[in-house]
This record gives C-alpha cells, sequence and structure tokens, in this order.
C-alpha cells in the first residue's frame, strides 16, 4: 500500500478533508459543517473547539471508510480561514470564542494603528492596518476584557490552533502568519519594531515555521480523538488562500489565481517581497514566493443580490432565474452601451480598501434594459479584477494567464468577460479538494515523498474550460475601465457623507 498523505482546511462554516497519494489521485474525502454567532452587531465569533471537533469527525470518518488510513498516513497539513484570533491561557484552553475575520468591533484600534503607524505597518507588513487583522482584535481585547488579556499566553489562528491540539506544539506557518500586522515579510519573522509600536508582547506571538516542516507529531490524546495513529508528523500547513493556489497550480509569477465565491480574490506569487499599501502581500506556501494580490466583495453575492431585486416574484428556481439573466445579458453588447456598475456592495477591500463605499451604476438612461444591468453587475466585478491586477503589473508582474475555481466559473458569459475585460486567457480549474489538497501536498513534501510541489500538483490538476480574450472587446473594455477606475476618486469624499445622513435618518426613524 503506498503511503497516503492527509490534507484539512478548516474554512469558516465548514472543515473539509482529503486523503491522496503521491500520484495525483485523491482517495477520499469528507467534511463537518458548523456556524458562526454574532452576539453584538458587528460582531462574528466562534468556538475553537467546534473546529477541533470538526478536525476529529472528518479524520474519523476518513479512517471508517478506509480502515487501512490510519497507517497509511505519512504527514498531515491543515490550513484554516486566515486572522482568525484565538487567545489560549497558559494550560491550552481558549479563554474566550474566537474572533473571525468577518468581525469589526475594531473599527477604532485599527484606525488608530492607521493613523498612528499605517505607512510603517504596511512597509513592513505589506498590510494595512484593518479589522479582519489579529492585532486590532488583540487590542480590542486589551481595552475591553483586560482580565481576559492578562491571561493570554498564545494568540494563534485557526490553522495554528489545530495544529497545536494534534501535536501541543505552539507554532504557526509562515504563509498564515504572514498575514499578520506584526510580520516582516524581508525578514520572514516577527517585527520587534512594529510590536512596540502597537504595544504587544512578543510572547503571545507563536514562532513562525516553514508550511512544509514537520513541526510536531500527533499525540496519544489526539489520536484518541480523531482516529490518527499516534506519532503521525504534522507540518506547519499554510492559510487557506495560498494552500489553494498550490492545489490550483499557481507556482509561478505568469499565473495569477482567480478564486470567485460569494466574494473574489485575485493573487500572484512573485519572487521578491513587493509591497504596496493598495495590496495585501503574504507569503505562499511555497518557500521563495510572496502573494500579492487582493480581495473583492464584488463576486457571486454580486449576481445573487442583482438576481433577487431583477427577478419579481417569478415562480422559478434559483438556477433558472440565473439562466434567464445570463440570457438577458448575453444579448447585450460588450460594455452595456455606456452602463457601468461599481461593486462595492458592502464596502471594497483592495485595493481601494474603503468600507464607506458603496455600489453604483454609472450611466443608466431610458434605454437600459434588465439585461444591461445584469451584464454591466458581471463587468463590474471583472473591472475590479483588472484594478487589482494593473496594480500588480505596477509592482512587475508579468502575469499571462488567470487560473481560476468557484461557482461563478460555471457561467460562461461571465468567464468570457473576465478574460475579455483582463485580456488574459482564463482556465478554470475543477475543484478536487481546494485548500485541503494544497494541504495535502504539503504534507508530501515534509514527509519526502516528494522532491516539488509540482509532482504532486501537477498530477491532481485538472482543466476546465478555457476562455480566450477577444481582442476588439479587449480594446472597448480598455475605454471603460478607465472611466471605472476613475469614478471612485471622484466619490471616495461622498461616500462617509453619505453613511452619515444614512445614519441621521435612522436615528430620527428611531
Amino acid at each position: 500500500m503506498d503511503a497516503l498523505t492527509l490534507g484539512i482546511d478548516v474554512g469558516t462554516g465548514t472543515t473539509k478533508a482529503v486523503l491522496a497519494d503521491p500520484h495525483g489521485r485523491v482517495l477520499q474525502s469528507a467534511q463537518s459543517s458548523y456556524r458562526y454567532t454574532s452576539p453584538q452587531p458587528s460582531w462574528v465569533e466562534q468556538d475553537a473547539e467546534d473546529w477541533w471537533e470538526a478536525v476529529c469527525s472528518v479524520t474519523r470518518t476518513l479512517c471508517c471508510e478506509r480502515p487501512d488510513a490510519a497507517d497509511s498516513i505519512a504527514a498531515v497539513g491543515i490550513s484554516g480561514q486566515g486572522v482568525a484570533a484565538v487567545l489560549l491561557a497558559k494550560e491550552g484552553k481558549p479563554l474566550r470564542p474566537a474572533i473571525l475575520w468577518l468581525d469589526s468591533r475594531s473599527a477604532c484600534e485599527a484606525k488608530e494603528l492607521q493613523d498612528s503607524f499605517g505607512e510603517r505597518i504596511a512597509s513592513v507588513s505589506g498590510k494595512c492596518p484593518a479589522t479582519y487583522n489579529v492585532e486590532p482584535k488583540l487590542l480590542w481585547v486589551k481595552r475591553h476584557e483586560p482580565e481576559t488579556w492578562r491571561r493570554t499566553w498564545k494568540v494563534m489562528t485557526t490553522a495554528a490552533y489545530v495544529t497545536f491540539r494534534l501535536t501541543g506544539q505552539a507554532v504557526i506557518n509562515h504563509s498564515d502568519g504572514g498575514i499578520l500586522l506584526a510580520y516582516n515579510l524581508a525578514k520572514n519573522s516577527w517585527s520587534q519594531e512594529l510590536l512596540d509600536d502597537m504595544a504587544l508582547p512578543a510572547s503571545v506571538y507563536c514562532d513562525p515555521v516553514p508550511c512544509h516542516q514537520v513541526i510536531g507529531f500527533v499525540s496519544p490524546e489526539a489520536s484518541r480523538m480523531t482516529g490518527l495513529r499516534p506519532g503521525t508528523p504534522v507540518v506547519g500547513g499554510g492559510e487557506d488562500t495560498s494552500a489553494a493556489g498550490l492545489a490550483m497550480g499557481v507556482t509561478s509569477a505568469d499565473c495569477a489565481q482567480l478564486s470567485m465565491g460569494s466574494a473574489s480574490t485575485l493573487y500572484v506569487p512573485l519572487s521578491r517581497v513587493t509591497l504596496d499599501a493598495r495590496l495585501l502581500a503574504f507569503p505562499h506556501v511555497i518557500e521563495g514566493f510572496t502573494l500579492v494580490g487582493g480581495s473583492m466583495v464584488g463576486g457571486g453575492i454580486a449576481m445573487e443580490w442583482a438576481a433577487k431585486i431583477l427577478s419579481g416574484a417569478r415562480e422559478t428556481t434559483a438556477s433558472e432565474e440565473y439562466s434567464r439573466l445570463t440570457e438577458e445579458a448575453t444579448a447585450v453588447p460588450a460594455g452595456s452601451e455606456g452602463l457601468i456598475f461599481l461593486p462595492y456592495l458592502s464596502g471594497e477591500l483592495q485595493p481601494i480598501n474603503d468600507g464607506s463605499a458603496r455600489a453604483v451604476f454609472f450611466g443608466l438612461d431610458l434605454f437600459k434594459t434588465r439585461g444591461h444591468l445584469v451584464r454591466a453587475v458581471m463587468e463590474g466585478t471583472a473591472y475590479a479584477i483588472a484594478h487589482n491586477l494593473a496594480i500588480t503589473r505596477q509592482l512587475g508582474a508579468e502575469v499571462r494567464r488567470l487560473v481560476a475555481v468557484g461557482g461563478p466559473t460555471r457561467n460562461a458569459l461571465w468567464c468570457q468577460i473576465i478574460a475579455d475585460v483582463t485580456g488574459l486567457p482564463l482556465q478554470v480549474m475543477q475543484e478536487r479538494g481546494g485548500a485541503a489538497l494544497g494541504d495535502a501536498i504539503l504534507a508530501a513534501m515534509g514527509a519526502k515523498l516528494i522532491e516539488s510541489p509540482l509532482q504532486m500538483q501537477r498530477a491532481h490538476a485538472v482543466s476546465g474550460a478555457l476562455f480566450t480574450p477577444n481582442e476588439e472587446r479587449h480594446r472597448r473594455y480598455g475605454q471603460l475601465l478607465e472611466i471605472y477606475m476613475d469614478l471612485y476618486p471622484r466619490l471616495q469624499d461622498l461616500f462617509p457623507r453619505l453613511a452619515g445622513a444614512s445614519q441621521l435618518h435612522r436615528a430620527a426613524e428611531c
């Protein structure tokens, strides 16, 4: 029996696991779901024990379905949702529910960091202070829950917490740790200067380790709970975006990974540390590469919103409605005859980093139809992708193709629009494990079953449809993209005023 590797990705709502062999076959998969809570407006929390129970559930399921699995697993790799903050007491127990990346309670702390040290933080870590990140959350706890902060021994991310439960080792992989504000990208270590600026002790941070390095072994207690063999090696693992990029085959600077779910993300692996405050930069799970790019609110959620407000009261299924709306959008010329959509339905992340920004239809007239609106929504999300891509090119990236996964990539019109707007061929990949598969590849490296991640990744990556850009449409979109990129700077100062007026109106109604 060939040696196997186990990859586990602990997401915001689901933990997924895959068993793989070094020859490119995904042999078994399992998943377990859980919920997050919102005890107050803008708060989003999860019990870290739910993650651990889900990990135990998927591993026991795999071991039951394949009785030889436990003895055949050569190594385990873990990834998780980025920048969730778990505060542990000295005895290793969480002191409070984990604060997730979706949580925005720390807006004041994030603004204080940005106002006081924003430029220095961006120049060292490659990120601007924002509520999604760990450090503003820690400062919030320090200010509002001082007893919890006093008792905090270590701060861990999702992946770090799970590897800690498996092995007892308090470490964090470079890819996961590299998203934190205190991380020095050039030195691959914590920045004492930034920690001093933020008044955070270095002692609460876990030691960073390479993603494919064996960091410990499954303990007897973890073995009893998971069904894994005691002593099974565990590698450092990765952050979910970079682990998914490995599984997709995004391992060189001529290729960008595009992941489209409710939101969208675009990242390019660069072989040098290149920083720009408009984008995010953090280590790839592949040593020597830095992922540079951004996350965008506009993705599947934009089409869901459009379908909801445009469908009326028709008795149709969601898939039928999407098909009908897509058919209407297909009949509209590229560029929606001058209609442009800013897809900032819930603020925007990269590259404008503005939570106050809101969506805009620009160019409406009496002749625009529902098909125009739907196509403009698709084009608006493609413009957002192109906007981020343009900045990566300013930093020296020479991207020649996009590799894409996610539900919206099943819409052929949308994929063609992205190819036409960016001017790049778009290769849709069949998803066969996502980040969990990337973790299994890292585990194979740690177990020395393979010398290079490409040996295993190339066998796993399965291509789907290929969309080639049309030059005429690309030129037309180029003109509209310039207008799209001019719109936000002209509206930027109005968004906060709009938000203030809305709050006053709501207060008056109360």
